[in-house]
């Protein structure tokens, strides 16, 4: 009897395969709709205004806005109200939700009292998210 001495076959290792196809497609069609979607939101085109410079302002988004003009009625998303009815006319444009964050932009010949009146009526009707909008100052060459 001849006895074949055997060595075991090795067996072949299968490489984990990871197919990115299907995952690229989904984040270039994503990037094409928001591309497409910042576009076509775009800036509201608003009052023509000339805002304060500070260093640390940023871009206003959807949000509230309270516009302030000099000698002119203040403004809330371009509806013109009365001093004390800012407060109500806030709480019809955010349905009452008073997270709801309010953009102050008031040109900077607006006198510091109508701002400040302004500010208070909003603080009144139970709004504590309120932000000053201003421009960003013009970058100086450093040299």
């Amino acid at each position: 009897m001849s006895t074949e001495f055997l060595l075991p076959r090795r067996r072949r290792r299968i490489r984990p395969y990871l197919d990115l196809t299907a995952m690229i497609d989904t984040v270039f069609n994503l990037l094409i709709f928001f591309a497409v979607a910042t576009t076509l939101v775009g800036g509201r085109v608003g009052i023509a205004m000339q805002l304060p410079s500070a260093k640390t302002a940023q871009p206003v988004s959807e949000r509230v806005v309270l516009t302030l003009q000099p000698e002119q009625q203040p403004q809330i998303n371009g509806r013109e109200v009365a001093v004390s009815e800012i407060g109500p006319v806030l709480n019809e444009v955010t349905g009452g939700d008073f997270d709801s964050q309010v953009v102050v932009m008031a040109s900077k010949a607006v006198s510091y009292e109508s701002l400040v009146q302004a500010l208070d009526e909003a603080r009144l009707a139970g709004y504590h998210r309120i932000a000053l909008a201003a421009s960003p100052e013009p970058a100086k060459d450093r040299e």
